[in-house]
């Protein structure tokens, strides 16, 4: 609540609407913050043991052969998690033929049923994803300490993310922008 600048002995004015909800942005912020460094992490174990495999192979001749399957767990994390900060700032792809012609609320519905639909698609997946998770964690990723667990931990990982920031896509949108956690979005960017 913000103290009233009328002056006359401190009057407490009535909180502004949303006041109370906008606590979730920085929660929000946080995990996407978090998230965003596990993909710089990811793309440096790429990197690493991409370029590692070239110097090993040429200068170091060690005996070590696992550098791609590293390099491959990275690159899965990467695009799962990826994927789920994609769809946090609207970057996922999609056909827009009459979009731009509806009027602003048509379109919001048009957003709320089509994240809907991505929600529905989210939740099948991560229910039958732990199936994949219990099978994995049986066969090793040969020549690391690796199982097959850990790839299929990043499909579950991106999607539980997905799921969230569907969640408080649609949220956001349904209660006309006063949770503040969505971003910006411009309907007229067509490139």
């Amino acid at each position: 609540m913000a103290v009233s600048d009328a002056g006359a002995g401190g009057q407490i004015a009535a909180p502004v609407r949303g006041e109370g909800v906008r606590m979730l942005v920085v929660p929000v912020r946080i995990l996407e913050t978090l998230v965003k460094v596990l993909v710089v992490l990811a793309l440096v174990v790429v990197l690493t043991f991409t370029v590692g495999q070239v110097a090993d192979r040429y200068v170091l001749k060690t005996q070590f052969d696992a550098h791609d399957q590293i390099a491959r767990i990275g690159m899965v994390w990467m695009a799962f998690l990826g994927f789920a900060l994609g769809v946090r700032d609207r970057m996922n792809i999609r056909i827009e033929v009459i979009q731009h012609f509806l009027p602003e609320k048509a379109r919001r519905v048009a957003g709320v049923f089509l994240d809907g639909v991505m929600l529905l698609v989210a939740l099948a997946l991560l229910v039958n994803g732990w199936q994949l998770l219990e099978v994995g964690s049986f066969q090793a990723i040969m020549g690391t300490p690796f199982y097959y667990d850990v790839m299929y931990g990043a499909l579950l990982a991106g999607l539980v993310l997905l799921v969230i920031f569907l969640l408080l896509r649609m949220a956001d949108t349904l209660l006309g922008g006063r949770l503040g956690v969505d971003t910006v979005s411009d309907h007229a960017d067509h490139h």
